[in-house]
């Protein structure tokens, strides 16, 4: 019931809150980690929505989030606890030093979609947390620098295929031949993305 979530994880924070007599206690969130084999082809994910609740209830009042879509062990993809407890907890202090303890100038979250705009068949997708996207080392061994990946683009008949990205500056541009009316894109929509896309902190793009 992933999409129930958007719902039950505030209220579920709130109540915390309430019980303990404390409206601003921080609550930091761990995104759901990639989990079970890499998808070949663009599908539904209950994974994916229910990473969207999470980050719908960071972005509220007094919380936060740390990604782990990148940190299972791709030997082991059916680990639903990946072993990698440090760059969780690396995260996870960056993101309280700047929203808990206000130190502004720390980084704290990979890139996030900020706003999208259609150009004939092309999709443009701002990010926030954008400073120095770059691609990073996957899974399948590819070095930086590498093609974008784990970027989806559909047309109006909801047909989702993956899109060829194309980094510029805080933005990135996406197309597919197969959807030359393009109406609606995705990143990272999966059980376990395929995504390389990194900020300059090195901090995953959040999924939407």
């Amino acid at each position: 019931r992933a999409y129930q979530y958007r719902d039950l994880f505030p209220l579920m924070i709130q109540s915390w809150r309430d019980t303990w007599g404390e409206p601003d206690m921080s609550f930091l969130i761990v995104s759901l980690a990639n989990f079970t084999a890499p998808q070949k082809e663009p599908a539904e994910s209950g994974w994916a929505e229910l990473r969207e609740a999470q980050t719908m209830t960071a972005a509220l009042p007094h919380n936060g989030q740390a990604m782990a879509i990148d940190l299972a062990d791709p030997g082991n993809p059916g680990d639903i606890h990946p072993k990698d407890k440090q760059d969780v907890g690396h995260r996870l202090m960056l993101v309280a030093l700047n929203k808990t303890y206000a130190k502004n100038d720390i980084e704290y979250s990979g890139p996030q979609f900020d706003s999208m705009k259609i150009d004939g068949d092309k999709a443009h997708v701002k990010l926030t947390h954008a400073d120095g996207l770059h691609t990073k080392a996957d899974e399948g061994g590819n070095t930086p620098g590498e093609a974008l990946k784990g970027f989806q683009i559909a047309g109006e008949d909801k047909q989702w295929f993956w899109a060829d990205a194309k980094i510029d500056g805080v933005s990135v541009i996406l197309s597919s031949e197969k959807v030359p009316h393009p109406v609606a894109v995705r990143y990272a929509w999966a059980n376990n993305p395929i995504a390389n896309l990194y900020n300059k902190s090195d901090l995953p793009a959040v999924p939407f």
